[in-house]
């Protein structure tokens, strides 16, 4: 048992050296990074983060082996699956193959598909765009651009777990309308899984002569590829929504940073591993 003493101490102990870290960092990079960094901190995940973290050195100095090896398990993964470094790992490693593809360089497609996952309807019931709304401001540029001839919009709600009457190819279209596209050069395609859209849309192409580009984000299309190479139709791949970045060097900050776990990387995480779980078993 470990007495009050002892806890308080330590609790002292991991203060002051908390408090000297972050004076390190404010004479090396200055408030703002201090700043960000008690904000990462003081988040959810952060906070849970940063107690087992203190946690994980307290049973260490117990000179509990078991107990330890089990603290230092759980610390790894806890930090694993939270982590900026992963998370760009991850995410990079799904959108290597597109990083040179620049959408707005080329040719006019006789049809751009656009797959549905940007769109959402809010509490007011309008349809605005979500995370993923980057594939439909790409769809519109491409539309202003001359760069597309007509639109399909695919996805269907899945009645279980959808909220509202509302199909993703209607939620899109009417995004697309609102940004300036002609109604009448939209068409819209069910389909509850991207695996059942590229069944329908290569029975439609896989014989076609016309130039056909595919739109959806970049973390997502290696899968969409694959799915709609199995169908017998190749598009062209139009990436929207990158996750990474440039690629450039990072500064001390940004490297404290992406090691405190957050709920952001964390949902990068599971957002990449959905795509390799996805392309595993082939939908």
């Amino acid at each position: 048992m470990i007495r009050q003493p002892s806890i308080l101490r330590f609790g002292l102990q991991v203060t002051l050296v908390t408090a000297a870290a972050l004076g390190i960092c404010g004479s090396l990079f200055g408030r703002s990074a201090v700043e960000k960094l008690l904000t990462a901190l003081v988040m959810p995940y952060g906070i849970v983060w940063y107690v087992f973290t203190c946690a994980a050195v307290l049973v260490y100095g117990l000179k509990d082996r078991r107990l330890s090896v089990v603290m230092t398990i759980a610390w790894i993964l806890l930090t694993a699956v939270g982590n900026g470094f992963v998370a760009d790992w991850m995410a990079l490693s799904l959108e290597r193959p597109f990083l040179s593809v620049q959408p707005l360089n080329e040719e006019p497609f006789d049809y751009v598909i656009v797959l549905g996952g940007g769109a959402a309807t809010g509490a007011n019931l309008r349809h605005q765009g979500n995370g993923s709304g980057d594939r439909l401001l790409l769809a519109a540029q491409l539309y202003h651009g001359g760069h597309a001839r007509r639109f399909i919009c695919t996805g269907m709600r899945i009645n279980a777990i959808a909220v509202g009457d509302y199909d993703p190819a209607g939620q899109s279209a009417s995004i697309l309308t609102a940004l300036g596209v002609p109604a009448e050069m939209i068409e819209k395609v069910g389909g509850r899984t991207t695996s059942e859209e590229m069944q329908t849309l290569g029975r439609r192409f896989s014989d076609s002569a016309e130039r056909v580009g595919l739109v959806t984000s970049a973390w997502h299309l290696k899968r969409a590829m694959r799915l709609a190479d199995r169908q017998g139709f190749q598009p062209k791949p139009l990436p929207a929504d990158f996750i990474s970045g440039p690629q450039l060097p990072l500064k001390p900050a940004q490297i404290g940073l992406k090691m405190i776990p957050s709920a952001g990387a964390a949902e990068v995480i599971t957002r990449c591993t959905k795509e390799y779980l996805g392309m595993l078993v082939g939908r």
